[in-house]
């Protein structure tokens, strides 16, 4: 597949709120900053679109290049923002069903936002993403034994951490 115009514009619309997604969720849903990372990534990728081999999949090209850039942001940055709550989600009708599903949501949150960088980018790839195990090692340039076991040590700690806060 070339990467002509019309093309690209086809791919922006498919992959392009994936993308600001993954940024938002991985800058603690800071979403000026998703914003401003999407439309980086998409002119990277129209900028680098020959050097695209399209035998492999646009989605882990993408990818690749998102988490290259957020190891930048993040080494900008010199810190790694928490995972935060989304401070714009409308207020809730209190039903006990629904504050529960809320507390236990707000619980996971906060379990992967505790995770170190490696692992919550593994995790979200994997979980929000729901990418193959070995896309995830070709988009973060690791081995796929080095995915399984980040994967198996934020899943480890995402479960303690539920576990001992469950009843809060």
């Amino acid at each position: 597949m070339k990467l002509t115009a019309d093309t690209f514009r086809k791919l922006y619309l498919e992959h392009g709120p994936r993308a600001q997604g993954f940024f938002l969720r991985m800058t603690g849903y800071d979403r000026e900053l998703a914003r401003d990372l999407t439309q980086d990534l998409f002119m990277r990728l129209w900028s680098a679109r020959y050097s695209y081999d399209p035998k492999r999949p646009f989605r882990t090209w993408m990818f690749a290049i998102a988490y290259n850039m957020l190891k930048n942001e993040y080494r900008r940055q010199m810190t790694v923002m928490e995972y935060v709550e989304n401070a714009d989600k409308e207020e809730p009708v209190i039903e006990t069903d629904n504050l529960e599903k809320q507390q236990r949501d707000q619980i996971l949150s906060d379990a992967i936002g505790r995770l170190p960088e490696p692992q919550k980018v593994v995790f979200l790839l994997r979980y929000e993403e729901e990418m193959p195990l070995s896309e995830i090692a070709r988009v973060c340039s690791i081995p796929e034994g080095t995915v399984k076991s980040r994967l198996f040590s934020a899943l480890t700690a995402v479960r303690e951490y539920c576990k001992n806060n469950e009843n809060q």
